[in-house]
């Protein structure tokens, strides 16, 4: 699904955009998914007196900042992989991408474990790094692909990515406890490598666990949504042992397909409580 030009891009570059791949029709099972999930907690803060407007009547992009203006926890409810369900768990198996994936990864592909949601909020940014640096190392030698997907137009202004070309072959970088996560020092990735990748709705990035990249800061009163969805080649190491993946495409054994969102639910959480009987067994490269 992907040419040849597209595939010696990303070899590379360690990244590829596709842009115009989602038309909002795709996304609306998203945004109806989400927004339930705002009504379900802006309600309940408005009940208990911390919320004095449910902005009921406010766009998908600007609604959560409001609430959180007020209530900052609850953008959490959807940040990273807290949410799971229904209208995600479709999407992460949407042919567009699991095509695209193919191209670079063959038939046989794992859902990684570590999704991320980001309704980035104003003031907010994603520090620089690897994916690769929230792994444990035995993930280093597995071609993890992240497809970031942009549910509004990202600009400079409201926080749009910025990766660093070509910088994916030199392994994991240092990484540093930061106030927006980890962060790679500046002095590995200078400003004059940081190359910007704004993006219309609807468009994707894909690229590597091992290219270093972020975001700049969102300057303006709104929500930059966004979501990383992260691929791999079913029974490679993930780096992950603390929590599973899933199978979202079987060219060789379409039955050992994940079959939907609760069978996902089940199984994670049914590794994770295996996990927590395993408090000696390490969970970050950088302990």
């Amino acid at each position: 699904m992907l040419s040849p030009s597209q595939l010696n891009h990303f070899a590379e570059q360690g990244y590829l955009v596709v842009e115009d791949l989602f038309t909002q029709e795709d996304f609306q099972p998203l945004k109806e998914e989400f927004t339930q999930v705002i009504d379900q907690h802006a309600a309940q803060l408005h009940k208990t007196g911390q919320l004095d407007d449910l902005y009921i009547d406010q766009p998908f992009d600007r609604r959560l900042a409001l609430i959180a203006a007020q209530v900052p926890e609850v953008a959490a409810t959807l940040q990273t992989r807290a949410h799971k369900g229904p209208a995600l768990f479709a999407f992460m198996k949407q042919a567009k991408i699991l095509d695209r994936i193919e191209s670079l990864l063959g038939g046989e592909i794992l859902c990684h474990p570590s999704y991320n949601l980001h309704p980035r909020l104003p003031g907010k940014r994603t520090g620089t790094h690897q994916d690769a640096g929230y792994y444990l190392p035995d993930g280093d030698d597995t071609l993890i692909v992240a497809c970031l997907t942009t549910l509004v137009d990202t600009t400079p202004e409201n926080g749009c990515l910025w990766i660093a070309p070509r910088r994916h072959r030199e392994g994991v970088l240092p990484h540093a406890n930061g106030p927006d996560g980890l962060d790679i020092p500046l002095e590995h990735i200078p400003a004059d490598q940081r190359r910007l990748v704004p993006t219309q709705a609807g468009s994707a990035v894909f690229f590597s666990s091992m290219l270093p990249h972020g975001s700049l800061v969102n300057q303006t009163d709104q929500i930059r949504w966004s979501m990383d969805l992260r691929y791999q080649q079913t029974g490679q190491p993930t780096g992950r042992w603390f929590t599973p993946g899933f199978i979202a495409r079987s060219r060789a054994n379409p039955n050992s397909e994940c079959p939907d969102w609760r069978a996902w639910v089940t199984a994670v959480e049914r590794v994770e409580r295996q996990a927590a009987d395993q408090p000696e067994r390490g969970r970050s490269r950088w302990q």
